[in-house]
């Protein structure tokens, strides 16, 4: 090297070696930069990482405000593994309550669809054994009718409530005596969809939509009968209307009136 340039050369290392020091005390002093400029945090606090599943679902908007009527939803006949699963998302979707009227030998055979409706906080109730219309029975055939309907869904591993829906709608003396003596209570309707008869999605939604009234309703459907997928498929829009026109839907209480 040229004598001539070493004092410049060291002059410039000299000069790198206090530039880096100068920089090792200040950038520690230096501030942050704003929060929104630096990368997000992955990690979440445990109580807001996840919505408590256990959590109540918000109540349907028509339900927070003063009812025109009231409208509890029934279904007879049932259960069908066919129908009666897809008619309980519906209501869950829909935050409906509804009864179910179940018979005896149908529960027997689907016991796993009678724990459906149950799991799902829907009420159960007894629609004896085989559908059989209680005036021709005498009162220990009816009771034998219901007690073997409530074993087959205790069986099922369903608390079956109190409420009992004599098929036809048809009651004696003599079967509301048996119904007592079972510690039963019957439960009619109001409106007849007459769904097991006739009728598209749309007639079906018609009728009851044009029956309801002021005051308290209780609507007789079916998911155990063959015309069954027409009536549960107007589920969506009878609640979508008659909530539009003031209904709250609500659902039995224990004496089988309409819950307030």
């Amino acid at each position: 090297m040229s004598p001539r340039l070493l004092p410049v050369t060291i002059t410039a290392r000299l000069g790198t070696v206090l530039v880096l020091g100068l920089l090792a005390v200040l950038v520690p002093l230096l501030p942050l930069p704003p929060q929104s400029a630096m990368p997000a945090v992955t990690a979440v606090p445990a109580a807001v990482a996840a919505p408590d599943p256990a959590a109540e679902p918000a109540p349907a908007p028509a339900e927070r405000k003063r009812c025109v009527g009231r409208v509890a939803l029934t279904f007879d006949d049932g259960p069908s593994p066919r129908v009666t699963p897809g008619l309980v998302r519906e209501l869950q979707r829909l935050h409906v309550p509804a009864t179910f009227f179940m018979v005896g030998r149908n529960v027997a055979a689907h016991p796993e669809t009678a724990r459906l409706v149950q799991r799902a906080g829907l009420t159960v109730g007894n629609h004896t054994w085989s559908h059989a219309d209680l005036r021709t029975l005498s009162g220990p055939q009816v009771r034998r009718e219901l007690a073997r309907t409530r074993q087959a869904l205790v069986r099922a591993g369903v608390r079956p409530s109190r409420l009992a829906r004599p098929p036809y709608g048809a009651l004696d003396s003599e079967a509301r005596r048996a119904l007592r003596r079972e510690g039963l209570v019957p439960v009619l309707w109001t409106i007849d969809s007459r769904d097991w008869a006739d009728g598209s999605t749309r007639v079906i939604a018609r009728r009851i939509l044009r029956a309801l009234r002021p005051g308290d309703n209780v609507v007789l459907q079916h998911d155990g009968v063959a015309r069954s997928p027409l009536s549960v498929a107007a589920v969506a829009e009878v609640v979508t209307k008659a909530r539009r026109r003031g209904y709250c839907f609500t659902g039995l209480d224990g004496s089988g009136d309409v819950r307030h």
